[in-house]
């Protein structure tokens, strides 16, 4: 038997019993029947709160001799059977069940206690009697729980799919799942069944973190992603999209990963780098926009420049330009970052705008980044644009023996033609 259902089966025949130290039964208040009850009650109630069950269970035993009322000689046995008190809890049991023997509380307390008591055979008498006078969803599934300690997996899962059917409760389901998977090998049956229940009611977590469990042996990539999205939607938990964007960009599902992030509005930082890493700058524009017009800041204006600049490369115009440079020269006199001095430098250079300030901002950016090929390269084409070719071609010779980046290569080109040119 797995864990998981050992623990669950004492688990829900404590549960479904009633049993608790710290909460009595709501039942306990109600009409006195003798003058200080109110005042036991609350004695009760603290020795139960700082752990003295042994007193609180001979005050509620009191309330009863005097009040008559069950519910007092129930907490008591709640008390005993919890505390594991063999003799008591037994004692307790034979003499409120001489008076109420249809009380079906305290019949749910000694099958418990049979359980408890490893007397299966009694157990499951007491239960299938407990059936014919009260055949609710808790006593079918305390029956199943019975069987599942027997072994008998198709008696077990017979309960716990009449339970189900009662009450279309989360703890019927797992049990009805563990049974098909585990031990009936009927695996797509108990997918099948996860998969219904959460489209007809909703991602509970134990039932999708089952289907995820269930889907990852399967090696069922795909479904682990599905339920991960019902989780996020439903909890808003950020575990969950990360988990799903993970996946997908493990199974390299780019376009997946940019839906969800889509529609989401999880991580639109991850979702820019997507786009960016795809060069669909089209899309990064929006998305820094987006982030720039949210928090005004000013890094994602300067992702705005860089992106329009990508995305209009082939219908570049004075108009664009000068739309770029506007972003550029606002980024620039607040972040002294060289990504941007660099880019617009090299903007200003290539495009024979302002040759010589696209040099200072790029001497500027190689100052905190002296070795960087790509700033090396604008420099360099900065150079061979105001005719200084030798020193553009000493910087490019060094760059071609590390990097053969395509636009390296044909500014190299360039500047050797224009170096013999002027040798000629």
């Amino acid at each position: 038997m797995s864990r998981y259902i050992q623990a669950f089966t004492i688990v829900i025949v404590f549960f479904f019993a009633g049993c608790s130290t710290t909460q009595p039964n709501k039942n306990l208040v109600g009409k006195k029947s003798f003058a200080n009850e109110d005042y036991m009650i609350l004695a009760a109630l603290e020795e139960q709160k700082i752990g003295n069950h042994k007193a609180a269970m001979e005050i509620y035993k009191a309330l009863y001799n005097k009040s008559g009322k069950i519910n007092y000689m129930i907490e008591a046995t709640k008390i005993s059977f919890l505390s594991k008190d063999s003799s008591q809890t037994e004692q307790l049991l034979a003499q409120a069940l001489s008076k109420n023997p249809k009380n079906s509380e305290l019949r749910r307390i000694e099958i418990g206690f049979l359980l408890q008591e490893k007397r299966y055979k009694e157990a499951e008498k007491k239960v299938l009697e407990l059936l014919k006078d009260d055949k609710n969803a808790r006593n079918l599934q305390i029956a199943g729980s019975i069987y599942l300690q027997k072994k008998s997996y198709n008696l077990a899962l017979k309960y716990f799919e009449s339970a189900y059917r009662l009450q279309n409760d989360e703890a019927s389901l797992l049990h009805i799942v563990d049974i098909l998977y585990n031990y009936l090998n009927k695996k797509d049956d108990a997918i099948a069944l996860l998969e219904t229940h959460i489209r007809l009611n909703t991602c509970e977590l134990n039932t999708c973190y089952k289907l995820i469990e269930i889907y990852g042996k399967e090696r069922n990539i795909d479904g682990v992603i599905s339920t991960y999205k019902k989780l996020y939607y439903r909890f808003k938990n950020e575990e969950y999209a990360k988990k799903v964007i993970e996946l997908l960009l493990y199974i390299k599902d780019k376009n997946g990963a940019i839906k969800f992030l889509e529609k989401s509005g999880y991580n639109q930082e991850m979702l820019l780098d997507i786009y960016t890493s795809s060069h669909d700058y089209t899309e990064a524009y929006k998305v820094a926009e987006r982030l720039y017009k949210k928090t005004s800041d000013l890094n994602y204006l300067g992702r705005m420049a860089i992106y329009e600049y990508e995305s209009q490369k082939k219908r570049m115009n004075k108009k664009i330009l000068k739309s770029i440079s506007k972003k550029f020269e606002k980024v620039i006199s607040k972040l002294h970052d060289p990504l941007y001095f660099n880019y617009y430098g090299y903007l200003l250079i290539d495009h024979d705008i302002d040759v010589q300030k696209g040099i200072e901002l790029v001497k500027a950016a190689l100052l905190k980044e002296p070795k960087s090929p790509f700033y090396l390269d604008s420099i360099a084409w900065g150079y061979y644009k105001l005719g200084r070719c030798t020193e553009a071609k000493d910087i490019m010779d060094k760059l071609i023996k590390v990097s053969k980046e395509k636009e390296l290569i044909e500014h190299s080109k360039k500047i050797n033609k224009c170096v013999k040119k002027g040798k000629k």
